[in-house]
């Protein structure tokens, strides 16, 4: 596996593209989402499919430590277990994107650490908006998280939709990792320093 942090250290908000339970998917948002030096490091996690248990102990599983703050949003269902020293936030609604924004702008602007993101899944999002919407919704967040000075990166299951929705989303990031019969191949806009 490429090494995706170090790659795309210059890119601030990154698409993941990866069939959903694909074998590199669950790898390359390890590789994305931990820093190179976890320690004291901020976490969020934004998730339609997990609960917050799975998300820290994703982290967990890679350090043997928990970050140093650390927040999940688990949208839709119930947000499940609650992990010590973990706030846990919950949108009960996955078509509540004013919701869901304000608690991400919220966690965000507590936090003194940039934080890393890992928001999953696009792919769920748009099963409850439509395009336009998420696309409206997705400016919005990158604008917060780039202000955040974060690094952030989304997932989206590309045979799930149409080549023109998967573009139309992917230009919002400044780096998108597409998953092919090579494995992960990146790409990156001219990002001015």
């Amino acid at each position: 596996m490429t090494d995706l942090h170090s790659e795309l250290a210059d890119a601030r908000n990154v698409l993941l593209c990866a069939p959903s339970m694909s074998g590199g998917e669950a790898e390359a948002c390890t590789d994305l989402l931990i820093p190179s030096n976890p320690a004291g490091a901020t976490a969020l996690w934004v998730t339609f499919r997990s609960d917050a248990t799975d998300c820290v102990d994703q982290w967990v599983a890679e350090t043997d430590e928990r970050p140093a703050e650390a927040a999940v949003v688990v949208v839709g269902e119930s947000p499940g277990s609650r992990p010590d020293g973990v706030t846990v936030e919950h949108v009960s609604s996955p078509s509540d994107l004013t919701g869901l924004g304000i608690t991400i702008g919220e966690l965000l602007s507590g936090w003194e650490t940039p934080p890393v993101v890992c928001f999953d899944s696009l792919t769920a999002l748009l099963q409850y908006v439509d395009v336009e919407t998420a696309y409206e919704f997705l400016h919005a967040i990158t604008g917060q998280l780039y202000a955040a000075d974060a690094r952030a990166h989304f997932h989206i299951d590309p045979t799930a939709h149409d080549r023109t929705t998967v573009d139309s989303i992917a230009s919002l990031f400044d780096a998108v990792v597409e998953f092919g019969d090579d494995g992960p191949e990146t790409r990156k806009r001219h990002l001015l320093q």
